[in-house]
């Protein structure tokens, strides 16, 4: 199901939203030890959050994303988890504070269910060179998914995400999106915070959003962008 018609369904209680997340986990456990999309999961968390953003729900105080389940690429700050960039260096560092694109997220009440496989420090076109081992391209894991946001097309074209954050510096949101066949943008310089992302060559990079269609990128955008006094290029 698209964002908008997600929503549609959760506000009307035609669907609850722990069993959108328990969709959703079912689809990491079943594919994921063959995509290799995700590095890390919070399932608990999940549910808890779907539990909270449920009673947002039933008193009509439900955010714009309320119901979407999205990844993140493992190059952007979560408070209290692990923030390795798929680097052996970085495999015990914990990020200490959210990005800021993590907070608008949350603010909307988007449940984020795990981190995202990439080639280590974004610096890749294949996802293949990562701590955490190559990433497989849903359609034929023979092939590569792109990179180095490649846990993040993966995800969403393996159906194991509704959307997911990646970063791009020279491609690398759009070309693994071309390469799984799902949407990707890179999004204009500066139009969406890059407060807690790790940097690659940081006058060039931007987070944006990898979803289905069109129109679910858009809604993801919608949200992360804005001006943020934390960041000097924003």
């Amino acid at each position: 199901m698209t964002i908008s018609e997600t929503r549609e369904k959760v506000l009307s209680g035609e669907v609850q939203l722990n069993d959108i997340v328990n969709h959703y986990i079912s689809r990491i456990e079943s594919r994921n030890d063959e995509i290799n999309a995700y590095v890390a999961t919070d399932f608990e968390a999940a549910k808890m959050q779907a539990e909270e953003i449920q009673k947002k729900i039933d008193k009509g105080e439900a955010g714009k994303l309320a119901g979407v389940v999205l990844g993140i690429k493992d190059v952007i700050s979560e408070r209290g988890k692990k923030l390795t960039c798929a680097s052996k260096m970085l495999e015990d560092f914990e990020s200490v504070y959210d990005a800021t694109v993590i907070e608008r997220l949350l603010a909307e009440d988007a449940i984020l269910i795990g981190r995202l496989n990439m080639d280590e420090f974004a610096m890749g076109s294949a996802n293949e060179y990562s701590n955490f081992g190559p990433v497989k391209n849903p359609h034929n894991t023979n092939k590569v998914p792109g990179g180095s946001s490649g846990g993040s097309a993966a995800a969403v074209a393996a159906d194991m995400a509704m959307a997911t954050l990646g970063s791009d510096t020279g491609g690398s949101i759009r070309q693994p999106a071309s390469y799984c066949g799902v949407v990707g943008l890179k999004p204009t310089y500066g139009r969406v915070s890059r407060y807690g992302l790790v940097a690659f060559a940081s006058s060039f990079d931007c987070i944006g959003p990898l979803a289905h269609s069109v129109e679910d990128t858009a809604r993801i955008l919608d949200v992360i962008a804005g001006f943020d006094e934390s960041d000097n290029t924003s």
